[in-house]
């Protein structure tokens, strides 16, 4: 029973630190590739959206928790995506 709590708390910790990752990437594509991933209009309206307001004071926790919140917005917007009428995605 224990080894299985282990595997699932580190595979929910590797999807955490994947889901982040991919946030980061989207968020900072034009800086690394030139041009802007898809859903990078999500990740400029989560950046905007959160305000910096470090609740533990521990500066790599208060970041982490930041960027967490950040990317939790992310997704919401990319979830919440709606295409205009008339438009049809294939």
């Amino acid at each position: 029973m224990v080894n299985r709590s282990r595997i699932l708390g580190f595979v929910f910790l590797v999807w955490l630190a994947a889901g982040l990752g991919l946030y980061e990437l989207t968020a900072k594509s034009p800086q690394l590739t030139g041009a802007a991933l898809p859903g990078w209009w999500a990740a400029e309206e989560a950046e905007k959206a959160t305000r910096w307001r470090p609740p533990t004071g521990l500066m790599p926790l208060d970041k982490v928790l930041h960027e967490g919140e950040e990317a939790a917005r992310f997704y919401a917007a990319l979830v919440a995506f709606r295409p205009a009428r008339g438009v049809h995605l294939r």
